[in-house]
């Protein structure tokens, strides 16, 4: 993982780490307010809520991938591209992207793996205003790294002979490092 890798996922893991410990902050004056019961029994039912809709998102777009693959599809897994990634491989960025120089946000699209090699196409939205797709031959090596937190998160690191890394964010590592080391690439 690069630093901006490594900076990002720090980022990440305060942010939820913060929104944990306000959750619990709240729960403790909900717990003086109402009683310690019927708090912990809340808080206790919104983890179950936020836990069974990311499971449902997670699981929808596994049997829509499935199914994709069985119709002959090329492999694809969603994926969030650097904005400095983008400009330094020369994607050309979008709306305000392109007006900062020094952006730490990510561009939506997929990543797909086909003979070529792999191949990062962004949204379609994106595709409208001139964000073109960027393909990554045999020559980068990759490197898959899951992430801790929900999701099935992890990170792509590409590396160029040139040493140029970059990495990606995907969903569902486990299946991209099976597919990379299937000899598919």
């Amino acid at each position: 993982m690069t630093e901006y890798g490594r900076d990002r996922e720090r980022r990440r893991r305060t942010r939820a780490l913060l929104g944990a410990g306000y959750a619990a902050g709240l729960s403790a004056l909900l717990g003086f307010k109402v009683g310690w019961v019927l708090a912990a029994s809340v808080l206790l039912g919104l983890l179950v809520l936020v836990y069974a809709v990311l499971t449902v998102v997670v699981r929808g777009e596994l049997r829509r991938e499935r199914r994709r693959r069985d119709a002959g599809a090329e492999p694809s897994w969603p994926a969030q591209l650097p904005v400095a990634a983008a400009r330094l491989l020369g994607a050309a960025a979008p709306g305000r992207h392109a007006r900062r120089v020094d952006e730490v946000g990510e561009l939506l699209g997929r990543l797909s793996l086909s003979s070529e090699g792999l191949r990062w196409d962004p949204r379609e939205g994106d595709r409208g205003r001139g964000v073109g797709s960027l393909v990554f031959d045999r020559s980068w090596a990759a490197a898959v790294v899951p992430l801790w937190g929900p999701g099935r998160q992890g990170c792509l690191t590409l590396t160029h002979p040139e040493a140029t890394a970059i990495d990606i964010w995907i969903r569902h590592p486990a299946d991209l490092r099976q597919a990379l080391a299937a000899g598919s690439r």
